[in-house]
């Protein structure tokens, strides 16, 4: 449902086509990475840019709009790995940062990769020879930054590019073993269902929420029930004593981050989303009491019935402590 209607058949057909040719892509480099495995050190350090922003701008509590928040809850933080090779020499660098890549104004119609793009050319510049990998953090609710435009695209990817730069001339902490992996699905519960007769009237619009109800009618049309919870992916990964990575399946907003690295050791955290499935904004207590895009009507473009319910953001939080080593817990 994210284009909020349903596109001409030749428009799907290049969609399915684009697929097919990304995965075999995605595995014949999977399969080369594989067999270019050498040995290296591993070590990370953690610098901050402060382009982020909170976009969600609320009256009396409530959610109005997108725009620029001066005091709304972000991460600035911005972690950095390196795999040095035995001769020195920089094999990979992995950074994260919690932000949207979404500098750029969607009525140019420019398929550009965004500062993300741009901070990994610029870091790759630098390094030749180098991969440089970009992931996203819990940016669910923020976004770049000035008015949109490529230039402010370009700068935001060097800012991204010279922190980089500076945390690798610095001593990093080494990562040691063992590693161990951890993986946990949970259900996260869909708000009260809509009727069919509250649907039947929510499909006379002619936006994305009607173009959902319509989604959700043909459902119940065909004999379906309507979906009542999301299946939901956590993970963990820990490098002996110096590192814990936490994954968060979906568009996560801030305040889980913010909520992990006061429950776990901050100094060993590293926690990332859109991780393993991305089925829909994942708002936490916060963001459903304000409203809103990212706290419910984002889900018309996921194709869902409904909101999160009230309550998801413990299951998260205490699905990650399940399949976190006590080590890295700090409060009960």
């Amino acid at each position: 449902n994210i284009f909020a209607g349903k596109l001409p058949e030749a428009e799907q057909a290049a969609i399915e086509r684009y697929s097919r040719d990304l995965t075999d892509k995605l595995e014949s480099v999977v399969l080369q990475a594989l067999l270019d495995r050498k040995p290296a050190r591993l070590s990370w350090s953690v610098g901050s840019v402060d382009f982020a922003i909170n976009r969600r701008v609320l009256k009396d509590g409530r959610w109005t709009g997108f725009g620029e928040v001066p005091d709304g809850p972000v991460d600035h933080d911005l972690p950095v790995l390196r795999a040095v090779a035995a001769d020195g020499s920089i094999r990979a660098i992995l950074f994260e940062y919690a932000c949207h890549c979404t500098t750029l104004d969607p009525k140019d119609n420019t398929i550009c990769a965004d500062w993300m793009g741009y901070a990994r050319d610029e870091i790759e510049s630098k390094h030749a020879g180098a991969i440089a990998v970009g992931l996203i953090g819990c940016a669910g609710d923020a976004n770049p930054r000035g008015r949109p435009g490529l230039n402010i695209a370009k700068k935001h990817g060097r800012a991204i590019g010279e922190e980089v730069e500076r945390l690798i001339q610095k001593p990093s902490r080494p990562l040691t073993g063992p590693i161990e992996c951890r993986f946990k699905r949970i259900a996260l519960p869909l708000d009260v269902l809509p009727t069919r007769a509250e649907l039947e009237t929510l499909a006379k619009k002619k936006d994305a929420a009607g173009y959902n109800a319509s989604t959700q009618l043909a459902r119940l049309d065909r004999g379906e029930p309507l979906q009542k919870e999301i299946e939901y992916p956590v993970q963990t990964w820990r490098f002996g004593e110096s590192l814990l990575f936490v994954f968060l399946g979906g568009e996560v907003v801030v305040d889980y981050s913010i909520r992990l690295k006061r429950e776990l050791d901050s100094k060993r955290l590293w926690v990332i989303a859109y991780a393993n499935d991305v089925p829909c904004y994942v708002a936490s207590e916060r963001v459903l009491r304000e409203g809103g895009y990212e706290g419910g009507g984002s889900m018309s473009y996921y194709a869902k019935p409904s909101r999160l319910a009230p309550g998801v953001e413990n299951l998260i939080i205490e699905a990650v402590r399940s399949i976190t080593p006590k080590e890295f817990i700090l409060r009960p």
